[in-house]
C-alpha cells in the first residue's frame, strides 16, 4: 500500500483558511447597534429585580451579550436553585454530622428553590437598590458587548451632538468670513463631523454585512423550504427575543436536544415568523443604504455633494436599523416577562464529593 503523503504547505494553508472561515461564519455577533441596544434594554434588570436580595440585587450578572443573567445550579434532587444559596464549606464538626446524622444534615442544608426565594425574600431599601443598580451598570459595561456598545454609543452621541449644534450655528466664532461661506470653519467642521459619523456607521453597516447576508440566506431556506437546520441557526442567532415556530419543534426530539430551561420554568410561545423576517430584512437594508451613503460621502466633495443626500440617507439608514431594534426590544421584553432573566446553568457536586474535596 502506498504511503500517505504529508500535507504540503499549500494544503495546510488551505485547510487553515477553511477552518477560520467556518469559525467566523458560525460566530453570532449582534446584528447591529440598535439591535444590541434593544435586546439589552429588554433584558435589563427591573426595579423589582434590583430590590430582590437573592433572586436579584448583588447576584445580578450579565452574559457576553450584555443581558442580565443568574447562575443556577441543580441540587441532588435535580431541582433548580440559585448558586448564591449554597452553604459554606463544611467544617470538621459538619463532617462528623454527615457521618452520624446524614438525614438530619440533609434536611438542614436543603437549598430553597427559586420559586420559594421569590415568594419569601424581603426587599432591599432604596439606598441598597441604588447601589445594586450602579453595580449592575458597571457589570454591564464590563461585558464585551456592553463595553463596545458604550464606546460606540458615546462616539455617536458626541459627534452627532457636535454636528447638531454646529448646524444650528451655536459657535459664532466659526462663522468667518460668514456663516454660509464655503471655506468657513463652520462648513469645514460640518464636513468633518459628517465623515466621522459615516465612518462609525460603516463599522456596523459593512463590518456585520457577512452575517446579515448569511441570516438572509438562512431566512430564505427556512421560510421557503422549511429547512429545520436553517431555522435552528436563526433561532440560535436570535435566541434573546425569538422563539421558533411550531413546525420546527420536531427537530428537538430528533436531535436529542433538551427542553429549554428557564428561570421561571415557563417557556415563551413561538414568535411570529414575519417578525424575524422583518428584522433580517431591515439589517440587510441598513447595509445597502449605508453603501449608498458612503458613495455620496466619498464620491462627492463637500462643494458639489447634493445638500439633501447626507441627511436623507443617514436618516433612512438609522431608521431601518432603529425599527429592527424596536422589534427586538418589544419581543425580548415579552420573552423575559415569561421566562425571566437569562440563566447560566451549572451542575452542583454531590455532598460526598464536596466533602472529599475539602478534606
Amino acid at each position: 500500500m502506498a504511503e500517505e503523503r504529508a500535507p504540503t504547505l499549500v494544503g495546510r494553508l488551505r485547510s487553515a483558511s477553511t477552518s477560520v472561515a467556518g469559525a467566523v461564519m458560525d460566530f453570532n455577533p449582534q446584528p447591529g447597534m440598535w439591535a444590541a441596544t434593544g435586546t439589552a434594554i429588554a433584558f435589563a434588570p427591573s426595579l423589582k429585580e434590583l430590590r430582590a436580595p437573592l433572586a436579584g440585587g448583588a447576584n445580578i450578572e450579565f452574559d457576553e451579550h450584555g443581558h442580565s443573567a443568574r447562575t443556577i445550579m441543580t441540587d441532588e434532587a435535580g431541582a433548580l436553585t440559585l448558586s448564591t444559596t449554597i452553604t459554606k464549606a463544611p467544617t470538621v464538626l459538619d463532617r462528623e454530622q454527615m457521618v452520624n446524622e446524614p438525614a438530619l444534615l440533609t434536611n438542614t442544608e436543603r437549598r430553597p428553590t427559586i420559586v420559594e426565594l421569590l415568594q419569601s425574600e424581603e426587599k432591599h431599601n432604596w439606598i441598597e437598590t441604588t447601589r445594586h443598580a450602579l453595580a449592575a451598570a458597571w457589570k454591564f459595561i464590563y461585558t464585551p458587548t456592553g463595553f463596545l456598545m458604550t464606546l460606540y454609543g458615546l462616539n455617536i452621541v458626541a459627534w452627532g451632538a457636535m454636528l447638531f449644534f454646529v448646524l444650528l450655528g451655536a459657535a459664532p466664532a466659526m462663522n468667518h468670513p460668514s456663516k454660509d461661506s464655503i471655506n468657513s470653519p463652520r462648513k469645514i467642521w460640518i464636513e468633518i463631523d459628517s465623515q466621522i459619523l459615516n465612518a462609525l456607521f460603516c463599522v456596523t453597516g459593512f463590518g456585520l454585512a457577512p452575517w446579515r447576508f448569511r441570516d438572509l440566506y438562512w431566512l430564505i431556506q427556512a421560510r421557503m423550504l422549511h429547512n429545520q437546520h436553517a431555522m435552528k441557526r436563526l433561532s440560535k442567532q436570535n435566541k434573546s427575543w425569538f422563539r421558533p415556530p411550531a413546525w420546527y419543534h420536531g427537530v428537538d426530539e430528533e436531535s436529542g436536544e433538551e427542553k429549554r430551561v428557564t428561570f421561571t420554568g415557563e417557556v415563551a410561545p413561538p414568535t411570529s415568523i414575519w417578525k424575524l423576517s422583518f428584522v433580517v430584512w431591515m439589517m440587510v437594508l441598513n447595509t445597502l443604504l449605508q453603501g449608498v451613503l458612503s458613495g455620496m460621502m466619498w464620491g462627492y466633495n463637500r462643494i458639489n455633494r447634493p445638500t439633501w443626500a447626507t441627511g436623507a440617507f443617514i436618516g433612512l439608514g438609522c431608521g431601518v436599523s432603529l425599527l429592527a431594534g424596536l422589534m427586538m426590544w418589544w419581543e425580548g421584553r415579552k420573552v423575559k416577562k415569561i421566562e425571566g432573566p437569562v440563566i447560566k446553568l451549572v451542575e452542583s457536586a454531590p455532598v460526598e464529593l464536596q466533602t472529599k474535596t475539602e478534606t
